[in-house]
């Protein structure tokens, strides 16, 4: 079901490849074309396409027809994103551990902030002015 009612429908398909796939919408693009083509194309032949696609709507054919594809394949059951080129990145020890890392990081951030916001609340208290509610 479209989020939008007014979305084309060609856009819709591209968005629901992209989440049927699980990749962002200018690698459907990628796939589109190297399948179409028989080539893997660079970033920057992709993004002409892509450009258009983003600020006017249009789909080229060779995305339409590959949205198709992919949402026909899903609908049936028949959908192996492996054979479309698309591999899930396997979790690693390091990346584990440096989300571990990244996590804690945050976590000490966040803390470190409510402890200096309730500091500067109660300087701000003992010198008689009122700056955050409720000021009684």
């Amino acid at each position: 079901m479209p989020f939008d009612e007014n979305m084309p429908e060609d856009v819709q398909h591209v968005l629901d490849t992209a989440a049927v796939l699980e990749i962002t919408e200018f690698q459907v693009f990628h796939l589109a074309y190297a399948k179409w083509y028989g080539e893997v194309p660079g970033d920057s032949v992709i993004e002409p396409f892509f450009t258009g696609y983003m600020f006017r709507e249009i789909v080229p054919p060779w995305v339409r027809q590959f949205t198709r594809f992919v949402l026909d394949l899903y609908e049936t059951g028949r959908l192996d994103p492996r054979k479309l080129g698309i591999e899930k990145i396997k979790l690693t020890q390091e990346m584990w551990s440096r989300g571990k890392r990244y996590i804690l990081i945050l976590v000490m951030v966040m803390t470190s902030l409510i402890v200096l916001g309730e500091f500067a609340s109660d300087i701000i208290k003992h010198l008689g002015v009122c700056y955050f509610p409720p000021c009684y």
